[in-house]
C-alpha cells in the first residue's frame, strides 16, 4: 500500500485549495549606463631642460660668498637654468645648504707664491678643460676675481 502525505492527496483530489500564486518576481533595477569617460585632459609637454650656466666665484668668501650664491640660486630658478658653481674656496657651506652644484679649482695666485716652481696657471687651465667637457656649460658667468682668459677658454671649449 501506498502511503501519501494527506497534503498532496487533497490536493490531487481537488480537496485543497491551490496555494496563493507567489508574486512574480521583482525586476532587477535598472542599471543606468555610465556616461562616458570624458576625453583625457593633453598632459603638459615636460618643461625644458635647463640650460647648464657656469658661474665662477673665484676669490669670494664669509658674507661675499653667501650673497653672490643666494643671488645665482634665485636667478638661475627664475630662469630654468642649472648652476654649476666654482670656486677656489674651502667652504661649501653656503652650496651644500642649498643643494647646489659646487667644484673647486685650485687658487693659482695663492699657490704660485707658496710654491713658484710649479706651474699652477697650467694646472688650473687643466681644471676648467675638464670642468668645460664634464657640464658643457651655455653660459659663463664670473663674481669676484675673474679667471685668466686661457681658463675662460677651456670652459667653453666643446669637444668635437
Amino acid at each position: 500500500m501506498i502511503r501519501l502525505p494527506t497534503r498532496q492527496l487533497a490536493r490531487w483530489l481537488g480537496r485543497e485549495e491551490p496555494p496563493a500564486a507567489e508574486p512574480p518576481p521583482t525586476p532587477p533595477p535598472v542599471v543606468k549606463p555610465k556616461p562616458p569617460p570624458a576625453p583625457a585632459k593633453p598632459t603638459p609637454p615636460p618643461p625644458a631642460k635647463p640650460i647648464v650656466v657656469a658661474v665662477t666665484m673665484l676669490g669670494l668668501d664669509g658674507d661675499s660668498l653667501e650673497n653672490v650664491v643666494a643671488l645665482v640660486e634665485r636667478q638661475c630658478a627664475e630662469r630654468n637654468m642649472q648652476p654649476v658653481c666654482i670656486t677656489d674656496q674651502h667652504d661649501f657651506a653656503p652650496f651644500r645648504r642649498r643643494r647646489m652644484i659646487v667644484d673647486q679649482v685650485v687658487d693659482a695666485e695663492r699657490r704660485a707664491t707658496d710654491m713658484p716652481e710649479l706651474a699652477w696657471g697650467l694646472y688650473r687651465e687643466a681644471q676648467f678643460a675638464l670642468l668645460g667637457r664634464r657640464w658643457r656649460p651655455g653660459l659663463i658667468i664670473s663674481f669676484g676675481r675673474a679667471p685668466e682668459p686661457a681658463c675662460l677658454a677651456a670652459l667653453e671649449q666643446r669637444p668635437g
